[in-house]
């Protein structure tokens, strides 16, 4: 339809342009954020099927700018909503770099508000990094499980070992807080702690990213396309 086709290419245009501001401004973090490495945009987003939200930090956001309607190749989150085959319809993916389960909390609201059918949290790699207390980073995500009660499905996901930090008793006390709520886990740290999956020492690569939404759609029995 010659009207739908205008508004696409409006539409790509314009992130031609945020793309091409943002690149005059300095420079973008590696793996760089272009429209080559979008694994979709907005526009071809998934509408149908359970509505998915994520609220964490990098491991959600990736190289996505939701702003920008680009959902990235190195998030999960982009392979469960991405094309009309998707497994999930959009919601929202709240994830934010550098995010702490304290900032991660503070987002539970915007979630919420967004009606998630499938809510997955993650968080506590940012913590550990930040010398937060293992009890206060479990709080933290104790909460946000308490305030999503009435979200049908959630899921908390294992995290990677920051730098200088290992995860192993945080990701132990996250496996329990989720057989005590009797929700599923995704569990990310595994995968992400093989040679070569991230390219940094912590984050995904694009084929780990697709790897964990694998697993996130395994915990919560849609089907990954």
């Amino acid at each position: 339809m010659p009207g739908v086709r205008r508004t696409r290419l409006w539409i790509a245009g314009a992130l031609g342009l945020a793309l091409a501001a943002a690149l005059v401004a300095g420079p973008l973090k590696k793996p760089a954020l272009t429209i080559h490495n979008a694994h979709c945009f907005g526009w071809s987003v998934n509408d149908t099927g359970p509505r998915l939200v994520t609220l964490g930090d990098s491991m959600a956001q990736g190289n996505s700018r939701v702003d920008w309607g680009i959902h990235g190749n190195t998030s999960w989150y982009s392979y469960l909503v991405c094309g009309d085959d998707a497994s999930a319809a959009d919601g929202a993916n709240l994830g934010i770099n550098g995010a702490t389960t304290t900032q991660i909390l503070a987002r539970t609201d915007e979630a919420l508000a967004a009606n998630p059918d499938i809510l997955v949290v993650n968080g506590g790699t940012n913590d550990l990094a930040r010398s937060v207390p293992l009890p206060r980073i479990i709080e933290n995500l104790r909460t946000i499980l308490d305030r999503a009660r009435d979200v049908d499905t959630v899921v908390i996901a294992t995290v990677p070992s920051s730098r200088k930090v290992s995860a192993d008793d945080l990701n132990d006390e996250i496996r329990a807080l989720a057989a005590e709520r009797g929700i599923p886990v995704a569990e990310f740290a595994p995968l992400l702690d093989r040679p070569g999956a991230t390219f940094d020492g912590v984050h995904p690569t694009a084929r780990t990213a697709a790897e964990m939404a694998a697993e996130v759609a395994a915990a919560v029995g849609v089907r990954k396309t």
